[in-house]
């Protein structure tokens, strides 16, 4: 394919009559409808529908047929997935990336050569993704999940553009995340800690089991090295469907997930005929342990935790910064551990305030008792409030807000960008 052809393939995704990746242009009517729709009418009791993602995905016109690579784990899932989609990219192959979640708005989420989906293309497949929704009849009982949706949608999508291989982060577990129903080149895992015990626990086992459920016969695995009863599971499940599992290296959190994506690209880059990339990558995604300042100049470190585990490696990550942190401004639904992760902020010494937000999906109304226990700062006032060494940590859509309010909207989630300058033919 020429330079003219993988020049229109670009302003098919971003620029031109795609739009440019701004979150006021996302049609959020439409979007709520098309893609919460299902899950805000369901009933008590009623059951993920992950089968139905099958027939959503045909019904935008994807299929199986682009190599895929799968990544999931309790935490760095979406840097490692970023990294894996980076290099591959850089060995000269036209890459998908569906992150979950996005970081300022659910455009980010999809991205092409690290390039973000332009507004009006994005609003375009979702009045597609209205269309199919609706025609599929998801039984009584049943529901498609949000994150689900995104990840067919995403599919189809980077399928239509053109990308020859997609890479997807699962957006909470493994056996039962819609990534399941995709068939892949390799599968990636992160740190597997206890989180969602609300969904896959009550134990660790439980969490683990869920995450290396996504397993099949046939899989090329390869994980980070895990605690001891992931590692466990790891290896149980492994020997049942008769496959080995392939550890990259330990080091730290953030060496270890940056190694496992640079793995699972250099063995798909090889198994697609191509050279892997030895260079260097740059990832772009902000709100993700990252260092921001407000308008008036005020530095604070912003990061995407939502449990102590979290909290710990960026309190940590803070402080080799500023050397000790003063504040710490949290938010997280009430469906998390706020009690436990406000126990772990006493523990720590540090002082906290919780931040409320208004949502239409998830739910911040505290029990009487924690509304006493804690202390409180509105999130129309937060940038305000902050001073030197604060660090602001929560939800995806927390963080999202923050960044919205600093003017960041990311149009590219990593470099270098090779197939794009022509700097490598695109066969």
């Amino acid at each position: 394919m020429g330079a003219h052809a993988r020049t229109e393939l670009r302003m098919d995704w971003a620029g031109g009559s795609a739009g440019t990746p701004d979150p006021s242009l996302i049609e959020t009517d439409l979007e709520s409808r098309a893609v919460f729709g299902s899950w805000s009418d369901k009933s008590v009791g009623s059951t993920r529908d992950v089968d139905a993602a099958h027939a959503l995905l045909e019904a935008l016109g994807g299929s199986q047929e682009t190599p895929t690579v799968l990544v999931t784990g309790s935490k760095g899932k979406g840097q490692a997935a970023a990294v894996a989609a980076a290099y591959l990219s850089a060995a000269g192959l036209r890459t998908g990336l569906v992150s979950s979640p996005g970081t300022v708005s659910n455009l980010d989420r999809f991205a092409l050569d690290g390039t973000v989906i332009g507004a009006a293309e994005y609003n375009r497949w979702l009045r597609r993704v209205d269309a199919a929704v609706s025609s599929l009849g998801v039984p009584p009982g049943n529901y498609l999940a949000p994150t689900g949706i995104f990840t067919i949608m995403g599919h189809a999508m980077l399928q239509a553009a053109g990308a020859e291989v997609i890479v997807h982060e699962a957006g909470m577990g493994g056996a039962h995340d819609e990534i399941s129903v995709l068939d892949r080149v390799a599968v990636g895992f992160t740190s597997v800690f206890p989180e969602h015990l609300d969904v896959f626990g009550p134990t660790l086992a439980h969490v683990a089991r869920e995450k290396f459920g996504l397993i099949r016969t046939g899989d090329h695995v390869i994980s980070v090295p895990q605690s001891p009863i992931p590692s466990m599971i790891l290896r149980q499940t492994c020997d049942h469907v008769n496959v080995s599992a392939h550890e990259v290296p330990s080091g730290d959190f953030l060496s270890q997930n940056h190694g496992l994506g640079e793995r699972l690209a250099d063995d798909v880059a090889r198994r697609l005929g191509r050279e892997p990339w030895t260079g260097r990558i740059e990832l772009c995604r902000p709100g993700r342990a990252e260092f921001c300042r407000t308008a008036e100049g005020t530095e604070f470190f912003l990061d995407a935790c939502i449990d102590p585990v979290g909290m710990a490696a960026a309190l940590s990550e803070a402080e080799s910064r500023w050397g000790s942190v003063d504040t710490v401004y949290w938010s997280i639904p009430t469906t998390k551990d706020i009690l436990g992760l406000a126990d772990f902020l006493d523990g720590r010494g540090i002082e906290h305030r919780f931040v409320p937000l208004e949502s239409h999906h998830l739910d911040y109304e505290l029990p009487a008792g924690l509304q006493q226990a804690l202390q409180f700062v509105q999130r129309e006032t937060l940038l305000e409030t902050i001073g030197d060494r604060s660090v602001i940590a929560g939800t995806v859509s927390f963080g999202a807000s923050v960044l919205n309010e600093i003017g960041v909207m990311p149009t590219r989630l990593y470099d270098p960008d090779r197939i794009g300058s022509g700097e490598i033919p695109h066969i």
